[in-house]
């Protein structure tokens, strides 16, 4: 090891300094080149590669290169810093030994009654103390405490016979507690609770990063009411790549498969039970993707029992395979849906391609076309517990429209158009009884016709705003003439097969009122009030059924109201409204209130609250009711306390009992659920629910 000596003050006998030495500055430095030491006091800071020294009392050895430091003793090395009254510390093999020793892991701080490196990238805290507080001592609101723990800085921490004190106070004991102090490092977690149908459970995770681009993630899972239950996940994604996905296999032996509240004689779910999810995206380019989800699931209640999240967004989840290229003014796709559970019911693709041109001018002739085609073997299943048979055929259908816009008097925009769908069955609809292939052609003529009229007011208001009304009627023509199967004909896999004649036209009135937020309008109000005029109205049914409209608004800048529904002119009630308002007040409060209303079957309230009062508290709560029914279906709340480096959240969700319309009753159901988190960690919960 070379040296260069710096001094602030004196120098006795030091060495030429070399570019590339250890640098070494004091107040004084004394070197003695007999025996090879080097010592400095006052402000002495030594510089070895990576490694910074500072302390009051400094002695190096140029042969061993060992040192020696006593009194505000500094070590900073890229994986931390760390802190001691004194310190040996060898720089060749970057290995050392303290007492009395503080230090910095991020995001952790930690101190002990000794130290010693152990390797150039690990050390051994003995009776040491681990937090991600600021505030120091009885003042913390967490730590972790353990006669022994490892820091690997930037890889992981990890402590046998940890406890975790809050306060002063013991939490909880963990024989094995490991923390990775990266994205893609090793480690547990837990989530104990009580759930009024699961009893008392812990799930417990394992997640490691198996390597750059697949990590892992195993599930030892109990639930007193329920038993023990296993899972393993797999998920894969290469930053910067065009791919990811995810495969999740969970199997449990349920000791109570069926709930108190339904008829054990009549069901069918077995106390095996197992759900597998595999799903993976591809998008070779920015033109190309592909698409595949596949469940197989135990019976229809496992998702709902175990996954409640995505039973939410979806009570059957399909089982898919898609492939789409998008070219220059057309898009092209192939399909597979296939069922994979006998006891849903599914509208199967066995293949199914496609190609779509979008409306796009022939040449420079004003003339616009737009066209399909698909081709695809389809298959209707019934579900297995219903009286249905099954049916299949393969369809082929195709339409293309040519459109001729252009402006009449200056001001109308006129779209006449023409087209033609041809759909072809290889069976008809005797259900697959060998009726051989039959076609239906529809022909349309069809004419849009809009013009938008608009008036500008300048200086409104207090801060002088200018706003802009635009009003632009519409109405559109279609007729259309079915030559072949009529939908009662053909067998009925989707939307297409129900088309058929057709002679309306819709009628309607589209009002925008607008501002300007920096150089670009802003709708406040938009509302678009439509109806369908029938032409060809059947006997006894009206020629104009509905008045339709939409609506979206933003009065100011802390509220937005949407709002739909139709009114029945024939009945002269209204059918359907719903309407959703939002207000807040950024990083403070936000409310909202939604009303969902079908005439006779439904008139469902549901309200949210969430409230910030401070950076340390934060509060929610939540209700749902069905005014139709006079019950409440659901209704709680929260409260959340943030401290320096620890927060907690507790709350309440409800749902009560009710009748259900076949006379069975379902019980209260209830979760109470706890859960707090680091601060530096807000993905890693522990939950009690």
């Amino acid at each position: 090891m070379t040296i260069a000596l710096t001094a602030q003050a004196a120098q006795t006998n030091a060495p030429a300094l070399d570019p590339d030495a250890v640098d070494v500055k004091a107040d004084s430095l004394i070197y003695d080149r007999d025996t090879g030491w080097i010592e400095g006091r006052g402000n002495v800071v030594v510089v070895n590669g990576e490694d910074t020294l500072t302390a009051d009392y400094v002695r190096v050895n140029m042969v061993t290169e060992k040192a020696e430091a006593f009194g505000h003793v500094v070590l900073t090395r890229p994986g931390g810093v760390t802190r001691s009254e004194r310190l040996s510390y060898d720089f060749k093999a970057q290995v050392g030994q303290a007492d009395d020793m503080s230090g910095v892991a991020k995001p952790f701080r930690w101190v002990s009654d000794s130290a010693e490196r152990v390797s150039t990238n690990a050390y051994v805290l003995h009776k040491a103390e681990v937090t991600t507080c600021r505030l120091k001592g009885t003042h913390r609101h967490f730590h972790v405490r353990a006669k022994e723990i490892t820091v690997a800085p930037n890889q992981w921490m990890k402590a046998r016979h940890a406890v975790w004190y809050f306060g002063r106070v013991p939490g909880f004991y963990l024989p094995y507690w490991f923390r990775s102090l990266q994205e893609s490092g090793c480690g547990w977690s837990f989530q104990p609770g009580y759930h009024s149908r699961m009893g008392a459970y812990l799930l417990s995770t394992y997640s490691c990063a198996m390597t750059p681009w697949l990590k892992t993630e195993t599930h030892l899972d109990y639930r007193t009411a329920r038993g023990p239950a296993i899972g393993q996940d797999f998920r894969w994604h290469q930053p910067g790549t065009a791919w990811s996905g995810d495969l999740e296999l969970y199997y449990l032996d349920d000791k109570r498969p069926v709930d108190p509240d339904e008829d054990v004689a009549t069901s069918d779910i077995d106390n095996k039970r197992h759900r597998i999810r595999l799903r993976h995206r591809y998008y070779p380019s920015s033109h190309n993707y592909a698409l595949l989800q596949a469940y197989h699931l135990s019976d229809t209640d496992v998702q709902e029992d175990f996954f409640d999240s995505e039973y939410r967004r979806g009570s059957q989840p399909e089982n898919y395979f898609i492939y789409t290229h998008r070219g220059d003014g057309y898009l092209a796709n192939l399909q597979v849906r296939k069922r994979l559970n006998d006891f849903y019911t599914t509208m199967e693709r066995l293949p199914e391609v496609s190609a779509e041109v979008f409306r796009q001018e022939i040449g420079g002739s004003r003339f616009y076309y737009e066209g399909h085609a698909s081709l695809g073997y389809l298959q209707q299943t019934w579900a297995e517990a219903s009286a249905n048979a099954d049916y299949s055929a393969v369809r082929g259908d195709t339409y293309h429209r040519i459109y001729r816009p252009y402006k009449l008097f200056g001001f109308l925009n006129m779209v006449p158009r023409a087209g033609y769908r041809g759909t072809w069955y290889s069976e008809t609809a005797d259900l697959g009884s060998g009726n051989g292939s039959d076609m239906r052609s529809l022909f349309d003529l069809g004419h849009e016709v809009s013009y938008k009229a608009f008036r500008v007011w300048q200086d409104v208001g207090v801060n002088q705003d200018a706003y802009r009304h635009i009003v632009e009627p519409y109405a559109d023509y279609k007729y259309v003439v079915n030559d072949g199967l009529e939908p009662g004909e053909n067998l009925q896999f989707d939307r297409i097969d129900t088309l058929g004649s057709d002679h309306w036209v819709q009628v309607g009135v589209r009002n925008k009122l607008q501002t300007k937020r920096g150089n670009r309008a802003k709708d406040l109000v938009d509302l678009n009030i439509f109806s369908y005029y029938n032409l060809d109205p059947d006997a006894g049914e009206d020629a104009i059924d509905n008045i339709n409209f939409d609506l979206e608004a933003f009065p100011f800048a802390w509220m937005r109201l949407d709002a739909d529904g139709h009114y029945s002119l024939s009945q002269d009630i209204l059918e359907e409204f719903n309407t959703r308002l939002w207000v807040w007040k950024r990083k403070v409060w936000s409310a909202g209130l939604e009303h969902r209303y079908w005439k006779d079957e439904s008139r469902l309230w549901s309200a949210k609250l969430n409230w910030k009062p401070s950076t340390q508290w934060a509060f929610g709560s939540h209700v749902r009711y069905e005014a139709e029914e006079g019950r409440m279906e659901e209704y709680g709340g929260y409260a959340q306390r943030s401290y320096d480096c620890l927060a907690w959240r507790t709350g309440v969700d409800i749902m009560p009992a009710y009748t259900r319309s076949d006379g069975t009753e379902r019980e209260d159901e209830w979760r109470v659920m706890i859960e707090f988190w680091l601060t530096d960690f807000p993905s890693s919960r522990m939950r009690i629910k």
